[in-house]
């Protein structure tokens, strides 16, 4: 029980020490174990708990996130490439990865592209209990503000793993849990000219496409991958911009 106790206190003295000095204590409410819906199918671009699959829009806009990192290797090549195309993405980062190369975070920042939260310790949070989950959204979202000079309002469970428990606190932190509609899987050990053919195939107006930073494949497929779209008349907008141009953005 002592050993309990102390593993308790060492990580809400953890959290704390990434919280902002004025930032409020939040209270999670007792939150019900069913599983939310898989997918908004509606009009409106956000669910129930803010969670956001894809945007319904007849432009031709779509969204690149890459999951994980950074890393040392992977991410200059990515930000080289998305540079050279003049495209923007949205990269979900991994607040330990963030924190061992935060020179790496900074040139996402200065490439212009966007950050979005994915955990401090990439964890399947669907396993953790409520304060744990709170502290891997805050210690990453915090970590990653100084950075951006303002809140990270966009927040992506590690593996797309959730249940009503992680996306109400992700809600009640103020973020929209942004998952995708277009997925190569790239994580698996397949060719790029087959990422290219998934990516395109499942393409669509207001698509969110999921990528990962830690994969060879996935940058020599994403030249190719911008340029059939483009040549298709899809335009590459960071996520925040797609949801801007949602038909319920007035209302957040």
């Amino acid at each position: 029980m002592k050993l309990l106790a102390v593993v308790a206190l060492t990580l809400a003295l953890n959290a704390a020490a990434f919280l902002p000095a004025h930032a409020p204590p939040r209270s999670i409410t007792s939150l019900p174990l069913e599983e939310p819906a898989i997918e908004n199918d509606s009009a409106a671009a956000y669910g129930q708990y803010d969670e956001v699959w894809r945007v319904h829009t007849q432009r031709k806009d779509i969204a690149l996130t890459f999951d994980d990192g950074p890393y040392p290797f992977y991410t200059p090549l990515l930000l080289h490439v998305l540079g050279r195309s003049q495209v923007h993405a949205t990269f979900f980062l991994v607040g330990r990865s963030a924190q061992e190369f935060p020179e790496l975070v900074s040139r996402i920042v200065a490439s212009g592209d966007e950050l979005g939260n994915h955990t401090f310790n990439h964890v399947a949070l669907t396993k953790l209990p409520d304060a744990q989950i709170q502290y891997q959204i805050l210690a990453d979202g915090t970590f990653l503000q100084q950075f951006t000079n303002q809140p990270i309002s966009l927040f992506r469970p590690p593996h797309g793993r959730f249940n009503l428990h992680v996306m109400t606190i992700a809600h009640e932190l103020g973020y929209h849990t942004i998952f995708w509609s277009d997925s190569p899987n790239d994580v698996k050990d397949i060719p790029p000219a087959l990422i290219v053919r998934r990516v395109v195939s499942d393409a669509g107006p207001g698509g969110i496409i999921l990528l990962h930073s830690g994969q060879y494949r996935t940058i020599e497929a994403l030249p190719v991958i911008i340029d059939r779209l483009r040549t298709q008349g899809y335009r590459f907008v960071t996520v925040s911009q797609l949801l801007d141009d949602a038909p319920d953005s007035s209302d957040r």
